[in-house]
Order: C-alpha cells, then structure tokens, then sequence
C-alpha cells in the first residue's frame, strides 16, 4: 500500500511539474509593422512579452539580427511571473536604407520548453528626405571644353510635412546648379539643372550635396558621373 501512495505521489509531482511550465507570448504577434521612417531617424518601438504559463517565465537571451537593431531588456523584465509581462526595448537605425522596404529580426531565447527561441520580424519603409529622378547624374562621353545640361526632378515624399532646400553644393567648380524651387510642399516636385564644363579629360565621379531643413538628417547626396574625351 505503502508503495502504492509512494507511486501516486511521484506521478502527481511528475504531472504538476508538466503543468506548471512557463510559456511565453508576444503580445500583438511577433510580426510587427512600423509603418513609414526617414532616413536618419531611429525607429523605437516597445514590445510587451507576456508569461501565460503557470511558472517563472525566464528570459536567458535578447540579440538582433545586426548592429542596425539594438533589442534590450532590463534584469527585471527578463524574469516574469504567470501571468505577468516584460517590456522589450527596439531600436532601428535607419541610415543607410533610404528608399528601400526593410525587414530585421529579434530573437528572444527562455526557458519555455516548448518554444526555446521566438523570432519577432519587424518591417519599415525608410523613406528618403528627398526622392530623386534619375538617381544617377550622368555625363557621358563629354568633350573637353564643351558645355553640357542635366536636368534632374526632386521632390519632397513626405505625406504632410514641407521641406526646405537650404543650399545646393556641387563641390567642384566645373559644375554649376540651379535649383528652380528652394521649399516644397508635401509631394510637390521642382527641377534641378546642372552644368557640366570639363576642364580635363578623364573619368570623374563625385556628389552634389544638399542641406534641407530637415531636423534629423539634412544632407542629402546626388551622385554624379562623367567621362570625358579630348575634342
């Protein structure tokens, strides 16, 4: 009989250490949208991560994909009780992606047995201060001591801010700009005129640099590139 009890009690130990497993969940999803960003700008997201086991929900581990991405949590948010929830800092550092759909992912490693590692992917369109037609200012197959016009559109993407183009830099005396309008309204265009005047021959690349009034990231770089022939 002894025995009998003896092995009851194991299996109701056995079983309630089954049922009282901590179990993590994303609230929201683990797919986040972050909608529009600015080149430049730092995207700052928090996300709650709520234990809805019956134990210590323990997170061991917080890594992102790349250096972009910074994920943090404090010790206190990594240690969850049923029921309870932590809070997970993102951070996106969007320079470098303008003009282009991004997505990155966060990893979060627990002691849920049953889902060791939850991958959060977020997404976020990183918008350029400024949009660009054609990208490229190209000069091709110039002739020394001739002159040459390139006319490029530019135009403000955002939705609901205006913008001021401050000044226009072309950093090289052989080339002179016009800027045919200096402030732009939400989704307005203007026209940007270059004048190439070769000098020397050979092949050339460099940028023309605006300064916008934009409070998070006021250059703005158009690359240019020519080649040039003798007569």
């Amino acid at each position: 009989m002894k025995t009998l009890f003896f092995l009851i009690a194991l299996c109701l130990i056995a079983l309630n250490a089954l049922v009282a497993q901590p179990k993590i969940d994303v609230v929201g999803g683990t797919v986040l949208d972050f909608g529009d960003s600015y080149t430049g700008q730092k995207v700052n997201r928090i996300v709650t991560v709520k234990n809805i086991g019956k134990d210590t929900l323990r997170i061991t581990d917080v890594k992102a994909q790349c250096g972009c991405t910074a994920a943090l949590m404090s010790d206190a948010d990594k240690v969850v009780p049923p029921h309870g929830t932590g809070k997970l800092s993102i951070s996106f550092d969007t320079h470098n992606y303008g003009g282009s759909k991004v997505s990155k992912q966060v990893y979060i490693s627990s002691n849920d047995t049953s889902q060791p590692r939850v991958t959060l992917t977020f997404t976020t369109n990183v918008l350029n201060i400024l949009d660009v037609d054609p990208k490229l200012l190209s000069f091709d197959n110039m002739k020394l001591d001739s002159t040459y016009t390139r006319t490029l559109t530019v135009g403000n993407p955002s939705p609901k801010n205006s913008l001021k183009i401050l000044s226009v830099d072309p950093k090289v005396p052989e080339i002179k700009v016009t800027l045919m309008k200096n402030e732009l309204m939400p989704g307005e265009k203007t026209q940007l005129q270059a004048v190439f005047h070769p000098t020397k021959t050979g092949t050339f690349q460099g940028m023309i640099e605006l300064t916008t009034n934009d409070p998070v990231n006021p250059k703005f770089s158009i690359n240019y590139y020519a080649w040039v022939n003798k007569k």
